[in-house]
């Protein structure tokens, strides 16, 4: 593949990665200087006695925590953004922990532009948010490995009203701190487990695909496709596997970074319109279109997606070396849909609930997407019903 010309990367906040790293959480306040805590998260992540964890890891500092918001959704929406910054407001919280998956720490970063802007965050709705004074501190502590979104710049908030799926991105809304603590992803099921990985693997690919691909970007992404295939299987199999859970933190991680530089595409853009229409986890949704997306995207030779996706097929442990691009490239798709099949993910649309009179108000809804914008190649909406008519 050729160079890009020019390309601009940006890293997120500090990255730790250990087990049991949690502990020293406290500690990891103070240095951002946060003093009265919000402890953002979901229902789920306290019945698995995860908060506990938290508590206990705040004794390391000095900082202390004033509440617990665990109103947040699969699908975080404008409402409960509000609602939990009326909370940061009752007990006068300074910063914050979130403590879950993509909807959590998304939410706790659209808080985070409240606790700066005040009033509505519709209001705040824009191309790129630029904050009109200093971010409050932030910690994120994933308790998914899928979205990465505790190192990446946009939060992803569904408008109920409009029936919409809205970004708010911004350099600043990245979590100072990222704590990739695998123990607290031990409870996580196995079908939450294999469907989020295939959400990070998408990820990566889209990463590779984006006409914004660069460098540095791919590197992370390629290396993370590695990571997933090697370890996403016996995460599925064995939730205490620290060393799988770990890595797959890792690679979630490195995937959310490349597709944060990069941008996703077409699968992403297709998976969100699903959860917008029809209320599908984004990950299932993921493992439903990736496959058809990626054969799609094949026919774009001019912008290399064939030499790129042969790379993705290397990464997959494919036996390459005596074919051409093409080839190779199919290769790689068909690993990526038999990983799918092997972890009991469903591989169609119609397996989702969706009903096929509804694909046209997916296409449709998906040309809206942000994500659509850095696919490699123009499509059009009737092509964009085709993949999901493929799909279905």
């Amino acid at each position: 593949m050729a160079l890009v010309e020019w390309f601009e990367f940006q890293m997120p906040g500090k990255v730790i990665c250990a087990e049991h790293c949690a502990d020293s959480i406290g500690l990891e306040m103070d240095k951002v200087n946060g003093k009265r805590v919000l402890v953002v998260t979901d229902k789920g992540v306290v019945e698995a006695g995860l908060t506990g964890a938290i508590t206990a890891g705040m004794e390391s500092g000095s900082a202390d925590i004033f509440g617990v918001f665990d109103g947040v959704p699969p699908d975080s929406e404008i409402k409960v953004v509000q609602a939990c910054y009326e909370m940061v407001k009752k007990v006068g919280a300074d910063s914050l922990i979130s403590l879950g998956g993509g909807s959590v720490i998304d939410t706790a970063k659209a808080v985070a532009i409240l606790m700066v802007e005040g009033g509505e965050l519709l209001d705040q709705h824009s191309s790129v948010y630029f904050p009109s004074g200093p971010m409050p501190p932030h910690i994120a502590v994933p308790t998914t490995a899928g979205t990465g979104s505790e190192s990446t710049f946009s939060a992803v908030i569904a408008d109920e009203e409009q029936r919409l799926k809205l970004v708010f991105q911004g350099r600043d809304l990245a979590p100072a701190v990222a704590l990739l603590d695998p123990v607290m992803t031990r409870t996580l099921p196995p079908p939450l487990t294999a469907s989020t990985g295939i959400d990070a693997l998408a990820h990566c690919v889209e990463a590779i695909g984006s006409e914004r691909h660069q460098p540095i970007s791919d590197g992370l992404a390629l290396h993370a496709v590695k990571l997933i295939h090697q370890n996403l299987p016996g995460a599925v199999r064995d939730g205490g596997d620290i060393e799988a859970r770990t890595a797959l933190l890792v690679a979630a991680n490195m995937g959310g970074i490349a597709a944060a530089n990069a941008s996703a595409g077409i699968a992403n853009a297709l998976s969100n319109s699903c959860g917008c229409c029809f209320d599908v986890a984004h990950g299932a949704a993921s493992a439903a279109v990736l496959p058809y997306a990626m054969e799609f995207n094949l026919k774009y030779e001019e912008q290399e997606i064939p030499s790129r996706y042969q790379t993705i097929a290397e990464a997959l442990g494919a036996d390459v070396k005596d074919d051409d691009s093409l080839t190779a490239a199919k290769k790689g798709i068909e690993i990526i849909r038999g990983l799918i099949a092997d972890l009991g993910l469903p591989g169609r649309l119609r397996d989702l609930g969706i009903p096929e009179d509804g694909l046209e108000a997916i296409a449709t809804d998906s040309m809206m997407d942000a994500s659509m914008f850095n696919n490699p190649g123009e499509c059009t909406s009737e092509e964009v019903l085709q993949i999901l008519e493929a799909a279905y």
